[in-house]
Order: C-alpha cells, then structure tokens, then sequence
C-alpha cells in the first residue's frame, strides 16, 4: 500500500502551454508536485513540473496506457490523476478506478463521452433539453430528419471542442455534414461512429461551472460564451467561439434555473467526484442542457473564474483529485473577459500588429499572437474548430465592461493574412 507523502504527487495528462499554464500555477500554490505526461518533450521543464513522462502515442487508443501510467505512478508514490483533455478524460478514470485514486468513474465519464447516453438519460431525469434523434447510417440520419423540424444540429455522439458540430438548414446537405461529423472520431470504438440530430436551439449559450464533492454540486459561477453562427454554404453553418465572459450576464432567474438544473444533470449521470462543465441554451421556451463536460471548463475560464471571483477552479479540480475538499469560498466580485482573434481567411501570415497597443489598452490584462509572420494559417474545414490567431483578456468592475474593454483592445491587434485582406475580430 502506498504510503502519504510529505508532498502530494499528482499525473497529469498532458498539459498545453498556451492555455493551461494556471494548472502549474496551481501546482505550486498548493504545493503539488507535477508529473506532466506528454506527447513530446518540452524544450525546458515547465515551471512548477516536478518531471515529464513522455509518451509519443498517447492520444492513440488511450486506454492502452493504463497499465504503463500505473506502474509509473506506483514508481514515483502519486496520489492522484488529473487531466483537462477531453480525449483523456476516459484514461484518467480508467487510471482513477485501477488505483482507487478519487474522480469520476469510468462508467460516469464513459455516459458524458456519448451524448446520445447523456441525452437518454437527461430525459429520464426530467432535465430539459432538445428534441434528438440518434443515426448510426446516413439512411437513418436521413429518416431522423423527418422526425425533426430545420434547422437541426448535427454532432458526433462524441464530439468535444465543437469538432464535426454543424448546423443544417436543408436536407440537401445532409452527406457532407454526416461525412463531417463521423470523419473526425473514426479512431474511437464502433460505439461512438454516430451522429446525434438534434432540434437547434435558438439563445446564447452559458456554461455552468461546478465542483462535485462526495456527491454534492456545489455551483461556482456561469460563463458567458459568445458564438457566432457562420456560413459555410447557403445550407449549413458552424459555430464560433469569439468570447468568454466570468460571471454571466444573464438575470438571476435563468442563473438559479441552470445551477438547479445541473445538480439534477450531474446526479442523473452519477458523477460524486470533479469538476464539471455543463453547457445550456437560454431559449424563448426557457433554459435547455447542451452537455456536461466531467473535467475543468477549456480555454481560459479557470482564469476568468479566479479573476472575477477569487477562486481557483483549476486548484479546486486538483485537490478533488487528490481525495481533498477544495477552497470555493468567493474573495471579491468582478468580471473578467478572454476575447479571441479569429483567422477568417487562408494563407500566409504577413504581419501581426497592434499586439502591444492592444496591451496598454485600459483594463487589459494581456494580449497575446499565437503566430508570427511566416506562418501558415487556415480556418478550419466546416464543423471543426476554429483557428485563434490571438487573444485579450480584461478585468473590469463589471461584465459589461470587462466585454466592452475587450471589443475595443481588439480591435487595435491585426494579422495581415497572405495580402491585402487583414484578419481580425469581429465586432
């Protein structure tokens, strides 16, 4: 049996340095030491990483890793597994169970893995969603159609990231979308090579942030994430990601609406364990579940969170999978916006401008390229995610001018892409 140690060691699973960095951070707050287990080796050991262990197939079939990762963990006398990936998340439970380590379960993850499992069970429990039907072939996409009002949304049943996520319009475009939806996740299991066809929800769309501790939800905050709907042709549109904004700016009713109806989400999917990210659409017909997510919210909410409220969700989500209770005690009350540049068009990277005005804007707390002149950049084929070129993050007293301040620092960075047409937010 494993004995305490006097520094609690933690596996990680894989780690990304320009979005993830407030893990580490964290790490070292809390006096964690890090095992970063990665694809390839970083050029220097990361700040706040005690070791990498490198593993170049790691995203290939996950699964078969558990063996190696728990034989690694039980070399160096870990206490736990964490991971922000949505690709890994089944590894780390499968990992979680084999040591007895705390997390969600293999079967809870594995429900939130299928949307279509997520759905059935959502309707059991009464919690409001989309109308939905489930194709395992075009032709029974093709009848599902039939069932459903346009426009509809077509997703993987495992998608994550809004990768293969259309919206269609017209029958007509069925085969591309079917053919979008699928091509991504053919490396999963037979289980997951189908598409979910779901009524399309009219209304912005919020994220709820939560901490499951011993089976209890409690509800941190919601995110605001601004999209756009942009056409790929006249019969279908994907979805994009132009911000995200701690806290919401929705009226308390819809706010307590959503925490309710994520206790009863995370109940009905047996998840006693984690951090949860669970995604709703404020619709005319009241507020409808997108998705639970069983690990940290992606891109910059954990740091939108700890800027805005004072408390770290990442380290909440670290000491959860520790076996500890985590500090959700909010320290003050502002507002904190990550606003993204967007590539809009194909080609080569000619210039990247107004990065360091953009940072002296008021209320700006950095901006950041994430490419240079030389570079190659493409928007993503439809359905896919989007390519960021670059971002602004702001604090303010309030939502409204954490967004505000965000438009305008924005709107001084520009990437010149190829020639005379010049990439940047929209506004």
């Amino acid at each position: 049996m494993r004995g305490q140690p006097t520094v609690p060691g933690l596996l990680i699973l894989d780690w990304d340095p320009h979005y993830r960095t407030y893990v580490l951070e964290s790490c070292l707050a809390l006096g964690i030491e890090a095992h970063l287990v990665m694809r390839e080796a970083p050029p220097a050991l990361p700040a706040g990483a005690e070791r990498v262990h490198v593993l170049p197939g790691l995203y290939d079939d996950p699964l078969q890793w558990v063996g190696e990762l728990a034989e690694y963990v039980n070399l160096h006398g870990l206490s736990g597994v964490f991971t922000h990936e949505d690709e890994l998340v089944e590894l780390s439970a499968a990992l979680s169970d084999e040591l007895s380590f705390p997390g969600a379960s293999l079967p809870a993850v594995r429900l939130c893995m299928d949307k279509s499992a997520t759905r059935d069970r959502f309707a059991a429990a009464g919690v409001p969603g989309p109308r939905y039907r489930v194709a395992s072939s075009l032709d029974e996409a093709r009848r599902a159609l039939d069932e459903l009002t346009l426009p509809v949304v077509l997703k993987p049943v495992a998608a994550s990231g809004g990768q293969g996520v259309t919206r269609l319009t017209d029958v007509s475009a069925l085969p591309q979308a079917w053919e979008w939806a699928v091509e991504p996740y053919a490396y999963l299991p037979a289980v997951y090579h189908r598409v979910i066809i779901e009524e399309f929800l009219e209304g912005p769309l919020v994220s709820v942030e939560a901490a499951v501790v011993d089976g209890d939800v409690h509800v941190v905050t919601a995110t605001d994430g601004l999209q756009t709907i942009e056409p790929v042709s006249p019969t279908q549109s994907r979805f994009v990601y132009d911000a995200l904004l701690v806290p919401t700016r929705l009226p308390a009713e819809d706010y307590e609406a959503m925490a309710h109806w994520t206790r009863e989400a995370v109940r009905a999917l047996g998840i006693r364990t984690g951090i949860v990210h669970t995604e709703f659409k404020r619709t005319p017909h009241g507020v409808r579940i997108v998705e639970v997510n069983p690990r940290l919210p992606g891109v910059y909410i954990p740091e939108l969170v700890h800027r805005a409220l004072g408390i770290d969700l990442a380290g909440a989500a670290l000491q959860l999978a520790l076996g500890r209770s985590p500090d959700l005690t909010q320290k003050h009350h502002r507002a904190a916006c990550a606003r993204l540049l967007l590539a809009r068009s194909s080609g080569q990277v000619r210039a990247v401008k107004g990065t360091d005005e953009a940072a002296a804007a008021p209320h700006v707390v950095r901006a950041c390229p994430f490419v240079a002149p030389g570079d190659v950049v493409a928007p993503p084929h439809e359905g896919n995610i989007e390519v960021r070129l670059g971002y602004v993050l702001t604090e303010h007293s309030d939502p409204h001018g954490a967004l505000r301040a965000a438009d305008e620092a924005l709107a001084r960075m520009t990437v010149r892409i190829e020639g005379p047409e010049t990439v940047q937010a929209a506004p």
